[in-house]
């Protein structure tokens, strides 16, 4: 397809939409049947990721000083909206080129220039190997050698388990170059080994796993016995692999709340759809009170999923240095409430959730399953809660201490942002985190505010108490973590049994927790302020925000927490939208057209795709 560059990030979407067409129609290669026939099979779905390569994806990951379309971090994370909301299968396989993004972080001119064009002829399949069988997260205790010899290095070892790990073209690993001299930190190396040019010595693939969700893609391992690559496959300088493989996460991770918005609008959509049908007690199952409300709550999780996901990409424009925090809180936030969503609705949905085939509303369980992934990969929740927990005192530290800022460009949808710039991100942000810096200037902003059609004094009154009293939890998160200082300082080490390492105190964990519930809301807050003036009446008059501001823990809720107006208000807008073809979102954002057949596939091609 010809380049969409200069579109916007929603106009972006609208055109893949567009491209892959509707996913109800059968014969189209990315089909909620054709997903779940492939992965009733296990099978890697070949011609969705061939839809998908053909529109372009690949130029995404590269950025515009190199040739490619990668304008904005939101495109990144709205293409992969699109295709995941289809099927995960297809999203993680192809977005694994978001990886070839350690070449533009590490890399020198010539790396960057060699990978860009790489990635811009298409067909690469890059992979991520850092973890190793014995090992999991602990990275640090990775066994894999990358031995210097004269301009080449001798690669030995197995990474396992690897999304794409048999099927790459390329591989992104960590490999022990320094030796029991060398401090721990600087033990290792990274490599970008293009598979087809390694010298001498072997590349093999370990066997495919059986996967809980995911079963068309290529969890598998990849193997090196003596494999000898050129030293121009090193990206960085020796010992910089584990600095280099952690600042490549943070970017990552923050770009995997758009598999989890993906999943999270077809888990809703597709239940919200057959309840409308389902005729219980003279009625359709979704005016039942209980139901209602289930997928009201559900709906106002996925806005503020949204409102989080969209303003942590603008955060990698203007804040990049500072993702160390921000990008642990994303994925962790928008995944929990993707998943809390998950299970309400399961249960709402009642027995079906638990039957597969396509006639029972078999899209739900795959999804559940698919989506269940977000949670685990590019760090596990735990991973990323034990990084934010050991930052802690620096946020704590950090907080207050910032000078006036015009906050617009980071909440206003509209506001252009400077260059991405990937290579800034730091492995440390030394605490700073802007979303929580911006909270004073956007309660002062909303102090201003004069009342309006749709947002009255009472309910202003309200929302203008709720932003103070997230500015008091904000200094009463942190004062703990400073409480929790005070009361280990001065010993050796807590009482525990056993040798390991890993001491992260728990209550900082839960602080970390509570913290990414707390900036998810700070999130919503600012898109609301500074999005008002030129989104619907729904947005503007801010009861989906004090509604969200009310739940104790964003992504928690139970039946009969909201008011029943709020909840129809709610379940209203969540059916317009779907009446309407569009997103679940605080925007418009069409979907493809109902029945739409793809674009650029012949016909025999597609009455074969499933």
């Amino acid at each position: 397809m010809e380049s969409s560059r200069k579109q916007s990030s929603t106009a972006l979407a609208e055109a893949l939409e567009g491209w892959l067409g509707d996913p109800e129609v059968e014969s189209n290669a990315l089909s909620f049947a054709g997903a779940l026939a492939l992965d009733e099979r296990d099978e890697l779905p070949s011609a969705g990721i061939d839809q998908v390569r053909a529109f372009g994806f690949n130029r995404y990951f590269v950025p515009e000083r190199l040739g490619g379309d990668l304008r904005a971090a939101e495109d990144i994370l709205m293409l992969t909206r699109v295709i995941a909301r289809r099927d995960m299968n297809v999203a993680v396989s192809e977005s694994t080129q978001v990886w070839m993004m350690l070449a533009w972080i590490g890399g020198d001119a010539e790396q960057q220039e060699k990978y860009a064009a790489t990635v811009l002829r298409g067909g690469v399949v890059p992979c991520l190997a850092y973890s190793e069988p014995g090992h999991g997260a602990d990275l640090a205790a990775n066994r894999f050698t990358a031995a210097p010899d004269g301009d080449q290095y001798v690669l030995s070892g197995e990474k396992w388990p690897i999304n794409r790990g048999r099927t790459s073209t390329h591989v992104v690993l960590l490999g022990i170059t320094g030796d029991e001299h060398t401090p721990a930190k600087r033990q290792q190396s990274m490599f970008l080994v293009d598979r087809s040019q390694v010298i001498s010595g072997e590349v093999t693939g370990v066997p495919r796993v059986p996967t809980y969700g995911l079963r068309g893609c290529d969890i598998s391992g990849v193997a090196f016995d003596n494999a000898r690559v050129d030293t121009s496959a090193r990206l960085g300088a020796e010992g910089e692999g584990l600095e280099l493989a952690l600042r490549g996460l943070l970017i990552t991770r923050t770009f995997c709340t758009g598999l989890s918005l993906g999943t999270g609008d077809t888990m809703l959509r597709t239940v919200a759809d057959f309840l409308s049908g389902r005729i219980l007690y003279d009625g359709p199952a979704n005016e039942i009170p209980y139901v209602t409300e289930s997928l009201a709550n559900a709906y106002l999780s996925l806005l503020v999923a949204e409102c989080e996901s969209l303003v942590a990409m603008r955060g990698l424009h203007l804040y990049t240095e500072q993702f160390s925090i921000w990008g642990n809180l994303a994925k962790v936030q928008v995944a929990r409430l993707v998943d809390t969503n998950s299970k309400v609705l399961a249960r709402t949905l009642g027995a079906r959730y638990f039957l597969r085939a396509a006639e029972h509303v078999g899209t739900f369980q795959k999804m559940l399953r698919d989506g269940a992934v977000v949670s685990v990969f590019d760090g596990s929740e735990p991973v990323c809660l034990d990084s934010l927990a050991l930052q802690l005192p620096a946020l704590a530290k950090a907080h207050g201490h910032d000078g006036d800022t015009d906050w617009r460009p980071l909440y206003d949808l509209r506001a252009e942002l400077p260059a991405f710039a990937p290579h800034r991100v730091s492995v440390f942000g030394r605490g700073r985190d802007a979303t929580f810096a911006s909270l004073p200037a956007l309660i002062d902003r909303l102090a201003e505010l004069a009342p309006s059609e749709g947002l009255d004094e009472d309910r202003l009154a309200v929302l203008r108490g709720q932003a103070t009293e997230l500015q008091g939890e904000l200094a009463a998160l942190l004062a703990r973590v400073n409480e929790i200082r005070r009361s280990t300082a001065g010993q050796s080490s807590p009482a525990r049994a056993g040798t390991s390492t890993k001491s992260t105190d728990p209550r900082l964990i839960r602080v970390a927790e509570e913290l990414g519930s707390l900036h998810a809301k700070v999130a919503a807050f600012g898109v609301w302020l500074f999005n008002r003036d030129h989104l619907d009446g729904f947005f503007a008059d801010g009861e989906w925000l004090r509604a969200a501001l009310a739940r104790r823990q964003v992504h928690q809720y139970e039946v009969g927490d909201l008011e029943q107006a709020t909840a129809q208000r709610l379940f209203t807008r969540m059916n317009e939208q779907r009446a309407d073809h569009e997103f679940f979102s605080v925007r418009p954002v069409r979907m493809a057209e109902p029945g739409a057949r793809e674009t650029g596939r012949d016909d025999e091609e597609s009455t074969t795709a499933a």
